[in-house]
């Protein structure tokens, strides 16, 4: 049972610093195409130096995604107007780095009004600002994933109310509670449980999931642009890069796992190398790499280099402490 614990502690405290690394690692090279970024071991051997920040400096995706977890511990279980109060700090202390639109606008809402349930941005704008931040917690329904699908689309409304972006949250969600269960389930299976979870939301989003496994064995070049384009009436540019709108970004997250299992590095250098919004990716596949993989996997350079390493440490390790709690 001992062992157990260490070996689901250590998934938590690779999801949290997985997330911390990849947004990092992915966080200088945002908007640029993949021939613009280096290579794999030009990329992995060190943070590169980020818009005036320290290097390992994280983005808004580490923030929120710890600022859920910040309200899941001091609350001591999950509470929505207390999520989005965490999340909204970040604005009213103005310390987010690298907002993106429709979170800055939710976390404005919230702030003058109070209610959690209105303050998303409308239907129509579908960006990653929900699968960023889920992929924690996920991990709060690792012995309870019956409720995990109506949680996670609830914590995803509070930014986004567009039924694509709710989908996107419960899609990122979903993955790390089955990746933290320490199972070899095939891409299929895998793929067949996420789109379940999705489909409530959006079917036509959990249908393109559950056929993700089969781009696995396509051309390189052509399944990307079917995941790059995935969702659009007319590709946005000629050449597939992987933009923050949410049904590109899940898939391609997906996709990078998938073609990488066994491998940290390997997946969050493909995710980063797709080009374009990178730091959502790289936080994105390298949460989840890490609770498949564990904090080992990732190298540890990077995790002692990272920003607020011990602290987020020490947030995951709390965060461990709590879920077991609640299922002993």
């Amino acid at each position: 049972m001992l062992v157990r614990q260490v070996e689901q502690r250590d998934r938590f405290l690779g999801c949290l610093l997985g997330c911390a690394v990849g947004d990092a690692l992915g966080a200088p090279y945002e908007g640029l195409w993949s021939e613009s970024i280096p290579g794999d071991d030009s990329l992995l051997a060190e943070f590169a130096e980020y818009e005036g920040y320290r290097r390992g400096q994280y983005t808004d995706d580490t923030q929120l995604s710890a600022a859920t977890v910040e309200s899941l511990v001091a609350n001591g279980c999950l509470s929505y107007p207390h999520v989005a109060g965490s999340i909204a700090r970040l604005w009213k202390n103005q310390s987010v780095i690298g907002p993106g639109g429709a979170c800055t606008q939710a976390a404005h809402s919230f702030l003058r009004t109070g209610d959690w349930t209105t303050c998303g941005a409308a239907v129509g704008q579908a960006g990653n600002g929900t699968a960023m931040r889920t992929a924690v917690l996920g991990l709060y329904f690792l012995n309870e994933p019956e409720r995990l699908p109506n949680s996670a689309a609830d914590v995803s409304r509070i930014t986004h109310q567009d039924q694509r972006s709710i989908a996107g949250g419960v899609a990122i969600a979903k993955a790390a509670q089955l990746l933290a269960r320490g199972r070899d389930d095939s891409p299929d299976e895998f793929c067949k449980e996420i789109a379940a979870a999705m489909h409530p939301f959006e079917p036509s989003f959990a249908d393109r999931v559950r056929n993700l496994p089969s781009l696995l064995t396509q051309d390189h070049a052509e399944a990307l642009k079917s995941i790059a384009w995935a969702g659009m009436d007319r590709p946005e540019f000629d050449q597939p890069i992987i933009t923050p709108f949410v049904i590109p970004t899940v898939l391609a997250a997906l996709w990078c796992l998938l073609l990488h299992p066994d491998s940290w590095t390997g997946a969050v250098a493909k995710a980063i190398r797709l080009g374009g919004d990178v730091d959502t990716l790289g936080a994105i596949v390298g949460a989840l790499a890490g609770t498949k993989l564990e904090l080992s996997a990732i190298p540890r350079h990077l995790v002692d280099g990272v920003a607020d390493s011990e602290k987020l440490q020490v947030l995951a390790t709390r965060y461990h402490t709590l879920v077991h709690s609640r299922s002993s």
